[in-house]
C-alpha cells in the first residue's frame, strides 16, 4: 500500500533517529487507515525500539577503541618504543543519510543507508585520524505491531592514519539481523548481530614495511528499552518522556597469519583472535513534538568494558557517558536529526566525542 497523505509519511518516519525517537500519539480519530508497518513503526518509535536499531553509537565506539589499541600494542612492543604514558582521545564527526521505501505488503520496507564517519585523534603518544564509508541495503517487516525482523548486507572501508607512523586501509563486507520486540506495556528488546568479512592492508612507509591479512569481525549487541511519561512516573516532566536503556555488546575479531614483506609469519599485535565487550547504563529524556517542530533530548549513563583483550596499555575500563541533541520529523514525512555525545574516561586515559547529524527519508 503505497502512502498518500501527509499524515501518513510522518506516522511512516516516526522514530527513525540515530539515537531519539521522536514521540508521538498515534492518527488522530476520523484519520485514514495507515497500513499494518506504519502502526507498527509508531508503536516500536513510541517504545524507543527503532531508535536503538538505527543508533550505532556503541559499535562506533567499539570499532574506535579496538583501532587506538591495536596501534598503542603495535607502538609499546616496538623496538625502542615507549611503553608507557599512552593517552588517547578523539573528535568524531558522522553523516548519515537513509530512506526507506514502503512494499505493497503494507508490512515491509526496504531501507537504503549510507554512513560516513571520520574520526580526528588528539595529539597523544598514539594519534589516529580516520575515514569510515559504509552503506547498507535491508529488509524489513513487522509481523505484528509489537515486532520487527530485519537481515540487510552492508559494505565498509576503514581508512586509517596512526600520524606519523603506519596506515591501514580495510575493506570490508558482511551481513547484519536485527530483532525488535516491545514485551511489556513500558519495555522492550532490541537485538542485533552481524558478520564481516575483510581484509587489512598494513604499511609502514619509513620502513617499507607492508602486512596484508583477512581481518574479520562477528559483532553483537542487545538494549533493554524503557519508556515512560508523566501519568506512569509523576517526576516525569509534562510533555516529556522518562527512557531508561540498559546494553550489552561483544565483538570477536579473527586476524589471519599471513607472511609480512620481511619475511615474518604473523596475525594481530595480540596474536590471531580479540575480544571487546562491554556493558552500559543510560537514563534519557526525550521532548514529545508534533511534525514540524524540533524535539530536544538528553542522556547520560555509564558504560564498563567487561572484556577487552587490547588494553594491556591503557587503563580505561569505566566511562561517564553524556549527550544532548534535537530531531525534527517534517510535514511531509522526513526527518532531521542532530545530537553530540561525550564519552569520558573515569581514570582520564580515554575520551573521545561525537557530533552527528543525520536525515532520514521515506518514500
Amino acid at each position: 500500500m503505497k502512502l498518500s497523505t501527509p499524515l501518513m509519511l510522518a506516522a511512516l518516519t516516526c522514530g527513525l533517529t540515530a539515537g531519539q525517537v521522536m514521540a508521538q500519539d498515534g492518527p488522530p480519530p476520523g484519520a485514514p487507515q495507515l497500513p499494518p508497518g506504519v502502526l507498527a513503526q509508531i508503536n516500536l518509535g513510541q517504545a524507543g525500539l527503532l531508535a536503538s536499531f538505527y543508533r550505532n553509537e556503541q559499535w562506533g565506539t567499539t570499532q574506535g577503541r579496538i583501532g587506538l589499541s591495536r596501534s598503542t600494542i603495535a607502538a609499546a612492543t616496538a623496538p625502542f618504543g615507549p611503553t608507557t604514558g599512552f593517552k588517547d582521545g578523539s573528535t568524531d564527526t558522522v553523516a548519515i543519510l537513509s530512506a526507506l521505501k514502503g512494499l505493497p505488503d503494507g508490512k515491509s520496507y526496504l531501507r537504503f543507508s549510507g554512513n560516513l564517519a571520520m574520526p580526528n585523534g588528539q595529539p597523544n603518544l598514539v594519534e589516529q585520524d580516520a575515514t569510515n564509508p559504509s552503506g547498507m541495503v535491508q529488509y524489513m517487516t513487522f509481523p505484528n505491531p509489537d515486532t520487527m525482523l530485519s537481515i540487510g548486507a552492508f559494505a565498509e572501508r576503514f581508512d586509517v592514519e596512526t600520524v606519523g607512523s603506519s596506515t591501514v586501509l580495510r575493506d570490508g563486507y558482511g551481513i547484519r539481523a536485527d530483532v525488535l520486540h516491545k514485551f511489556s506495556p513500558s519495555w522492550g528488546i532490541a537485538a542485533r548481530a552481524e558478520y564481516s568479512w575483510g581484509e587489512s592492508d598494513l604499511k609502514l612507509p619509513a620502513i617499507g614495511y607492508q602486512h596484508v591479512q583477512g581481518d574479520d569481525r562477528f559483532y553483537t549487541q542487545m538494549e533493554l528499552v524503557g519508556t515512560y511519561d508523566s501519568s506512569q512516573i509523576a517526576a516525569v516532566p509534562e510533555g516529556w518522556l522518562l527512557q531508561p536503556v540498559l546494553g550489552a555488546n561483544f565483538q570477536h575479531n579473527s586476524i589471519e597469519a599471513t607472511v609480512d614483506s620481511f619475511g615474518a609469519t604473523s596475525a594481530g599485535v595480540n596474536g590471531d583472535s580479540e575480544e571487546y565487550g562491554m556493558l552500559w547504563a543510560s537514563l534519557g529524556l526525550q521532548q514529545k513534538a508534533a511534525p514540524g517542530q524540533w524535539a530536544w533530548n538528553a542522556s547520560l549513563g555509564l558504560e564498563h568494558e567487561y572484556t577487552n583483550s587490547l588494553n594491556a596499555f591503557v587503563d580505561e575500563p569505566t566511562y561517564v557517558v553524556g549527550s544532548i541533541g534535537a530531531t525534527m520529523m517534517t510535514k511531509s514525512g522526513h526527518q532531521f536529526v542532530l545530537s553530540y555525545t561525550r564519552h569520558q574516561g573515569l581514570n582520564g586515559n580515554r575520551w573521545n566525542q561525537t557530533l552527528l547529524a543525520g536525515f532520514y527519508a521515506s518514500f
